[in-house]
């Protein structure tokens, strides 16, 4: 299996997908400002500038857009869980949480155990220090993911969980422009396409920024229930 393509995949459909998707506005924007003479110039002049022979200015511009809604969207990651009881892939093996049976957990506990040579917190240790437990279950996330690798569908998971996050962080940046370009196209452009069309697209940004936390939580939980099926087939 070729590391590089799958890494290229993963970028294109999580990275950059979501970040073509909510910078429609700018595009929308910029279309309507090449209009003119002298701004067509300019625009046709950046987008056509090379660096280092082949990477254009417009696949830069992309690309750092791309790094700063990934850094924005990291903070649900932060606020949903992160800083409450961890990722799905910890809180689901607690034996505090009701998802998976006690012999399920036991179950993974010793396949930890035969495949990774660690052993995990019981039951008894768990309620006696929860702590441990999850910093257990941390350690052994990672590790669990390289033996797993892309698996049958857990890269497929992996992926969507990344476009939703990111999605979802270049909403708020999107909403942001379509309000500029409804206040640009009703005042200035004086087009009705323009002001329709950004409308829309700030409801559809709005409306998704709004919903972030029950899909970025479905998502993530999506991810951890193949990773832990595929690791227990493997």
């Amino acid at each position: 299996m070729n590391t590089t393509r799958n890494v290229s995949i993963y970028e294109m459909y999580a990275r950059y997908f979501p970040a073509i998707l909510t910078g429609t506005p700018l595009l929308l924007l910029g279309f309507y400002l090449a209009k003119g003479g002298e701004t067509k110039q300019l625009l046709d002049f950046l987008l056509s500038l090379k660096f280092f022979g082949y990477v254009s200015f417009s696949l830069i511009l992309l690309y750092f857009y791309a790094q700063i809604i990934r850094t924005t969207s990291k903070t649900f990651e932060q606020s949903y869980f992160l800083q409450k009881k961890g990722f799905p892939t910890t809180y689901f093996m607690l034996y505090s949480d009701s998802t998976y049976s006690d012999a399920f957990k036991n179950a993974f506990r010793q396949r930890v155990q035969e495949v990774l040579g660690i052993t995990l917190c019981t039951k008894e240790e768990e309620a006696a220090a929860p702590g441990e437990a999850m910093k257990r279950l941390n350690d052994i996330t990672k590790q669990i993911i390289l033996h797993v690798g892309s698996g049958v569908l857990v890269g497929k998971h992996n992926q969507w969980y990344g476009f939703f996050r990111n999605l979802l962080g270049g909403c708020i940046y999107g909403a942001g422009v379509s309000v500029v370009n409804v206040l640009i196209g009703h005042f200035f452009f004086v087009s009705n396409v323009l002001t329709i069309t950004s409308l829309i697209l700030f409801v559809v940004y709005t409306t998704l920024f709004l919903a972030r936390k029950p899909i970025i939580v479905q998502h993530a939980e999506a991810y951890a229930r193949q990773l832990f099926a595929e690791f227990m087939k493997l």
